[in-house]
């Protein structure tokens, strides 16, 4: 809490120190983060190879998985590099969810933007009163960003699997949004979270779209560094 009221005296207001802690922790796993979307463009770019592999070894799994762990070596590509920010952000959500809970009453008298203004208390059953309360506009917001991040992580390029992700990731998006709302979320947290998940999505749609370095250029820089050595 001492970090968050730090932000609160820059800014004069704890929805801004809840926005500007969503940036320094950003910028905190800026690096895990890139791996996981550079390990997400690898695999989009293995898609066509990972496919040959399992309908040529669709009756025997053991090489299928033999020869998919031999592709994602030679490219440098580990399945489960996408689950460690996650890992990392958890223990961090449980904190900011442990320090709002603790200190309700210092949340319960700040506002943000729409959250504590007329509008919200002519509607006090759908818009929150404050940090400490639930807002089903802030939730709605951040359900449409999961859904970008999902739709922007897509990484298979047959269209059927394609469409059986799209899927998945609405109705996860509209199952947790909902969950968020019977859950209570305050907006405090949401704030943090929904900050945070918008810088991952433009790291993530600029890491996903760039171009590819092409094979002939790095190993001509390999082959000047060996030189310079």
């Amino acid at each position: 809490m001492s970090f968050i009221n730090y932000l609160f005296e820059l800014t004069g207001n704890y929805g801004w120190a809840l926005v500007l802690l969503a940036v320094v922790i950003k910028i905190v796993l800026y690096g895990p983060t890139k791996q996981q979307f550079e390990s997400m463009k690898k695999l989009q770019e293995i898609q066509p190879s990972m496919q040959k592999i399992q309908e040529r070894y669709k009756d025997d799994q053991e090489a299928a998985s033999r020869e998919l762990m031999k592709l994602y070596k030679e490219n440098g590509v580990n399945p489960l590099g996408g689950c460690l920010p996650m890992v990392i952000q958890l223990p961090i959500l449980w904190i900011i969810w442990h320090v709002i809970m603790n200190y309700q009453s210092i949340f319960e008298s700040s506002y943000f933007l729409w959250l504590g203004s007329p509008l919200a208390y002519k509607y006090p059953e759908f818009l929150g009163k404050s940090l400490a309360g639930q807002d089903a506009l802030l939730i709605l917001i951040y359900g449409f960003s999961m859904y970008l991040t999902q739709k922007t992580a897509s990484v298979s390029s047959d269209p059927k699997t394609a469409g059986q992700q799209n899927f998945m990731g609405l109705f996860m998006t509209v199952f947790f949004t909902f969950m968020m709302w019977q859950w209570k979320i305050p907006c405090a947290l949401i704030i943090y979270w929904l900050v945070f998940n918008i810088f991952s999505i433009v790291q993530q749609i600029l890491i996903m779209n760039a171009k590819p370095r092409p094979k002939s250029e790095t190993l001509e820089k390999k082959t000047e560094v060996a030189a310079a050595n």
